[in-house]
């Protein structure tokens, strides 16, 4: 079982994570394929062990596949079907957590990714004013913005972006962008961010942690289960979802899949790519 009797739900089986995988896997793969994906694996229930794996193993399936990234000697695995979500689910594969380049270039930016981590003390409707924050800012450098649960304490802010080859930007001026957003928005209100990630500093405060953008860097993907008590999983949101009062820990292998059925979030990602150069140069001039 991967969550084991004595959980608040009871325990899931591998042949119930394949279903969900299943249901969800149509809309997850969309953010899943042409990127290189490390996957947290619980074969003896959450309780027990953890591995966590980004390259081959003996015996797996067919249907995950293997990449080569540049100069690196073993090639990652990579989802890009269903059926490899499905065969993953086999080898308790619980957790999918995929760069975020453009789909089969490792090495061009596809999407940025802040991730608002709160301190323990911090309340969760704290942490949605912080994602309205992200969102307006992003926006106002001409980025659309997506947000969705975690599923842990934080959320993350999503924003497509595109890189024409011309234009020689990689993931270090992606990195550096995101940098520069997020130490913006800590300098505007240092009693409430933070951009280090030093324990005895974030009291009261929520880390925005800008390391996501950066070549090898992972994000958990939406819809991805979590391997924690309750089964919760990463949900994309409606921006009109984000408000006080919403509690990321409903979100989970149990009722994702009929909820997404009903919402329409995240629908018009493919629609929302917009130029990193443009907004480096926005965030440039607004200085």
């Amino acid at each position: 079982m991967l969550w084991l009797p004595g959980d608040e739900l009871p325990g899931y089986s591998k042949i119930e994570l394949a279903h969900y995988l299943e249901q969800v896997g149509p809309w997850m793969i969309e953010h899943l394929k042409g990127r290189p994906c490390s996957i947290i694996r619980t074969p003896d229930g959450t309780e027990g062990e953890r591995f966590f794996q980004r390259h081959a193993m003996l015996g797996m399936s067919k249907h995950i596949n293997l990449v080569k990234v540049g100069r690196d000697r073993k090639p990652y695995v990579q989802f890009d079907s269903v059926e490899g979500l499905i065969a993953a689910a086999q080898i308790a594969a619980v957790e999918y957590h995929p760069w975020n380049n453009q789909p089969g270039h490792p090495a061009i930016p596809g999407r940025l990714v802040f991730d608002l981590d709160p301190a323990p003390d911090v309340a969760f409707d704290t942490v949605i004013e912080a994602a309205k924050e992200m969102k307006q800012r992003l926006e106002a450098l001409g980025l659309v913005t997506f947000c969705k649960t975690t599923g842990g304490k934080g959320l993350h802010v999503v924003t497509p972006v595109v890189v024409k080859k011309h234009e020689r930007l990689g993931w270090k001026e992606a990195k550096a962008f995101a940098q520069a957003v997020c130490s913006q928005m800590a300098n505007d209100s240092p009693d409430r961010y933070l951009i280090v990630m030093t324990k005895k500093l974030r009291t009261g405060r929520i880390f925005l942690d800008y390391l996501r953008n950066d070549h090898t860097a992972t994000a958990v993907a939406p819809l991805s289960p979590r391997a924690r008590h309750g089964a919760p999983v990463s949900m994309p949101l409606n921006w009109n979802q984000v408000r006080a009062g919403l509690d990321p820990q409903r979100f989970t292998m149990r009722n994702a899949a009929a909820l997404l059925q009903k919402s329409k979030a995240w629908q018009d990602y493919c629609d929302g790519e917009r130029s990193l150069k443009d907004a480096i140069e926005k965030l440039v001039q607004n200085r």
